[in-house]
Protein backbone atom coordinates (compact mmCIF):
# COMPACT_ATOMS: atom_id res chain seq x y z
CA UNK A 1 0.00 0.00 0.00
CA UNK A 2 1.59 3.55 -0.97
CA UNK A 3 1.79 5.80 1.39
CA UNK A 4 -0.34 9.03 1.64
CA UNK A 5 1.43 12.29 0.46
CA UNK A 6 1.20 15.39 3.24
CA UNK A 7 0.58 19.00 2.88
CA UNK A 8 -3.31 19.50 2.65
CA UNK A 9 -4.41 22.92 2.50
CA UNK A 10 -8.25 22.98 4.41
CA UNK A 11 -10.63 25.48 3.89
CA UNK A 12 -11.99 26.73 7.71
CA UNK A 13 -14.97 29.10 6.95
CA UNK A 14 -17.08 26.45 8.83
CA UNK A 15 -15.02 26.57 11.67
CA UNK A 16 -14.89 30.11 12.16
CA UNK A 17 -18.76 30.88 11.48
CA UNK A 18 -19.50 28.41 14.27
CA UNK A 19 -17.15 29.97 16.42
CA UNK A 20 -18.69 33.28 15.78
CA UNK A 21 -22.26 32.30 15.63
CA UNK A 22 -22.70 33.19 11.86
CA UNK A 23 -25.81 31.44 10.42
CA UNK A 24 -25.76 30.99 6.66
CA UNK A 25 -28.68 33.21 6.12
CA UNK A 26 -27.52 36.39 7.52
CA UNK A 27 -23.96 35.31 6.02
CA UNK A 28 -25.64 34.85 2.16
CA UNK A 29 -27.45 38.51 3.26
CA UNK A 30 -24.22 40.04 4.16
CA UNK A 31 -22.70 39.24 0.72
CA UNK A 32 -25.44 39.56 -1.11
CA UNK A 33 -25.54 35.98 -2.30
CA UNK A 34 -27.70 33.13 -2.40
CA UNK A 35 -27.67 31.17 0.68
CA UNK A 36 -27.05 27.51 -1.15
CA UNK A 37 -23.56 29.23 -2.21
CA UNK A 38 -23.02 29.19 1.48
CA UNK A 39 -23.94 26.13 2.46
CA UNK A 40 -21.83 24.88 -0.30
CA UNK A 41 -18.68 26.68 1.23
CA UNK A 42 -19.50 25.38 4.66
CA UNK A 43 -19.28 21.79 3.46
CA UNK A 44 -16.23 22.12 1.58
CA UNK A 45 -13.66 19.78 3.75
CA UNK A 46 -10.85 21.81 1.51
CA UNK A 47 -11.24 25.13 -0.92
CA UNK A 48 -13.84 25.36 -2.79
CA UNK A 49 -13.55 27.37 -6.33
CA UNK A 50 -13.82 30.59 -5.86
CA UNK A 51 -11.75 33.52 -7.07
CA UNK A 52 -8.92 35.58 -4.67
CA UNK A 53 -11.61 38.90 -4.68
CA UNK A 54 -14.26 36.21 -3.35
CA UNK A 55 -11.79 34.99 -0.60
CA UNK A 56 -11.38 38.86 0.51
CA UNK A 57 -14.83 39.53 0.64
CA UNK A 58 -15.93 36.72 2.94
CA UNK A 59 -13.17 37.72 5.19
CA UNK A 60 -14.59 41.21 5.17
CA UNK A 61 -18.68 39.94 5.65
CA UNK A 62 -17.35 38.09 8.91
CA UNK A 63 -15.11 41.12 10.32
CA UNK A 64 -18.50 43.18 9.34
CA UNK A 65 -20.91 40.65 10.85
CA UNK A 66 -18.59 40.57 14.15
CA UNK A 67 -18.03 45.07 14.42
CA UNK A 68 -21.60 44.53 13.75
CA UNK A 69 -21.70 42.90 17.14
CA UNK A 70 -19.30 45.00 18.70
CA UNK A 71 -16.74 41.66 18.91
CA UNK A 72 -14.19 43.23 17.64
CA UNK A 73 -12.14 40.54 19.45
CA UNK A 74 -13.25 38.04 16.63
CA UNK A 75 -11.93 39.91 13.49
CA UNK A 76 -10.11 37.47 11.24
CA UNK A 77 -7.62 37.60 8.49
CA UNK A 78 -7.19 36.11 5.23
CA UNK A 79 -4.68 33.37 6.34
CA UNK A 80 -7.12 32.57 8.56
CA UNK A 81 -9.83 31.44 6.34
CA UNK A 82 -7.08 29.16 4.31
CA UNK A 83 -4.71 26.71 6.57
CA UNK A 84 -1.70 24.85 5.19
CA UNK A 85 -0.68 21.63 7.49
CA UNK A 86 2.44 20.17 6.09
CA UNK A 87 2.11 17.36 8.52
CA UNK A 88 -1.57 16.29 7.48
CA UNK A 89 -1.87 13.22 5.24
CA UNK A 90 -4.08 14.76 2.47
CA UNK A 91 -7.20 12.41 0.52
CA UNK A 92 -5.33 12.83 -2.72
CA UNK A 93 -2.37 12.47 -4.50
CA UNK A 94 -0.50 14.81 -7.50
CA UNK A 95 -1.57 13.91 -10.95
CA UNK A 96 1.28 15.69 -12.90
CA UNK A 97 -0.47 14.94 -16.30
CA UNK A 98 -3.52 17.37 -14.92
CA UNK A 99 -3.26 20.73 -16.93
CA UNK A 100 -2.74 23.26 -14.37
CA UNK A 101 -4.09 27.05 -14.48
CA UNK A 102 -3.04 30.27 -13.30
CA UNK A 103 -6.06 32.72 -11.73
CA UNK A 104 -4.24 35.69 -11.67
CA UNK A 105 -3.48 34.84 -15.59
CA UNK A 106 -5.83 37.23 -17.78
CA UNK A 107 -7.07 35.97 -21.13
CA UNK A 108 -6.27 37.95 -23.90
CA UNK A 109 -9.83 40.21 -24.83
CA UNK A 110 -11.53 38.77 -28.10
CA UNK A 111 -10.16 35.28 -27.16
CA UNK A 112 -12.85 33.12 -25.43
CA UNK A 113 -12.98 29.66 -26.26
CA UNK A 114 -16.72 28.10 -27.43
CA UNK A 115 -17.44 26.79 -24.06
CA UNK A 116 -16.88 30.40 -22.30
CA UNK A 117 -19.38 32.01 -24.28
CA UNK A 118 -22.06 30.52 -21.76
CA UNK A 119 -22.09 32.36 -17.69
CA UNK A 120 -22.03 29.17 -15.51
CA UNK A 121 -22.98 29.45 -11.76
CA UNK A 122 -19.56 30.17 -10.38
CA UNK A 123 -19.17 32.86 -12.92
CA UNK A 124 -22.69 34.40 -11.39
CA UNK A 125 -21.59 34.07 -7.91
CA UNK A 126 -18.44 35.46 -8.37
CA UNK A 127 -19.48 38.59 -9.96
CA UNK A 128 -21.52 39.72 -7.63
CA UNK A 129 -20.28 42.79 -5.59
CA UNK A 130 -19.89 42.84 -1.89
Amino acid sequence: MAKKAVGAVRWNLKRLMDERDIGSTEFARVLKIDVSNVTRWRQAEYLPQINEKRWIQIVSAINYICESRGNYRMLIQLDDLVEFSNTEPRDFDVDYQCVSSDARKKRTPGKKKATETSTSDSEKEDSIAA
